[in-house]
Formats: structure tokens, C-alpha cells, sequence
């Protein structure tokens, strides 16, 4: 492909991330959360012995950020006080109260109903293209 094809496509890229990542935000604080805070509740609800590391290394999200959003669900009672890990001493666990499950079950699996009816939308060959070409495009984005 010649350079400004490449451009115009890869600013048709980028203009697509950014209005996925804004359809994200405004479901996120419709809940009362930030696009991080959400994703850093997925991660909690999804990962059995989940701690500060783990969602690092899921969301990309600065340590401090993380840090940040742990304490403001402590104080909000979505997330328990931290505790040692059995696996190791210092790291500490991540779990949901009681009330902080039923709250963060709601909200993860209402933005997978919505993900999921919109990838059925494609059909699953293109679901699965889709998925493909995403992957080669990460790849090779990572020699950067």
C-alpha cells in the first residue's frame, strides 16, 4: 500500500479506537465509574486470586493508577481490605465484599450482553476475521 492510503486507513484506525474507548467511558460513568475503574472490576471479578500485579499486567494501567482505584473501592465497600497471599506474602489479594459482587456482576456482564450482540451483529466468520486481523495488526505492533 502506498503512504497516504496507509494514513488515511490508520486514522480511520485510530478514530474507531477512540470512539470504542468513548462508548466504554460513558458506560462506565453511567455506573459511576471511570473507563479504568471498570476495567480493573472485570479483572477482580474474573481472576480467582487477582492482585494489584495482576491487573497491571491485564490493563496496562500505571501501578499507581491501580493503587489508586483499589483504595477508592475500599472506601466505596465494592472491594475487601487486602490480604497476604497464601502464594506469596507480598503480594495482596483482591476479592469483592458481598454487595461489591452483586454490584460488579451487574455492571461487567450488562457491558459483555452488549459486546457480545454486538459481535453477533458481524456473524462469526466476520467475528472471527475480525479477531484475526485485530491480532496481526497487535503483533506487528509490538516490533515498535
Amino acid at each position: 500500500m502506498d503512504k497516504l492510503k496507509l494514513k488515511e486507513l490508520s486514522e480511520q484506525l485510530f478514530k474507531f479506537h477512540v470512539e470504542i474507548s468513548g462508548v466504554y467511558n460513558e458506560y462506565a460513568k453511567s455506573c459511576g465509574l471511570t473507563y479504568a475503574g471498570l476495567k480493573v472490576l472485570a479483572i477482580i471479578l474474573d481472576v480467582k486470586e487477582c492482585t494489584q500485579t495482576t491487573i497491571t499486567q491485564y490493563t496496562y494501567l500505571p501501578k499507581q493508577t491501580v493503587n489508586a482505584i483499589i483504595k477508592s473501592l475500599i472506601k466505596q465497600n465494592i472491594i475487601a481490605p487486602l490480604i497476604e497471599s497464601d502464594k506469596d506474602k507480598r503480594n495482596k489479594v483482591i476479592k469483592l465484599t458481598p454487595e461489591g459482587k452483586k454490584y460488579v456482576s451487574k455492571i461487567v456482564e450488562k457491558a459483555k450482553e452488549i459486546e457480545y450482540r454486538a459481535l453477533d451483529s458481524l456473524g462469526e466468520e466476520k467475528t472471527e476475521a475480525l479477531i484475526k486481523a485485530i491480532s496481526i495488526f497487535r503483533d506487528n505492533l509490538k516490533i515498535i
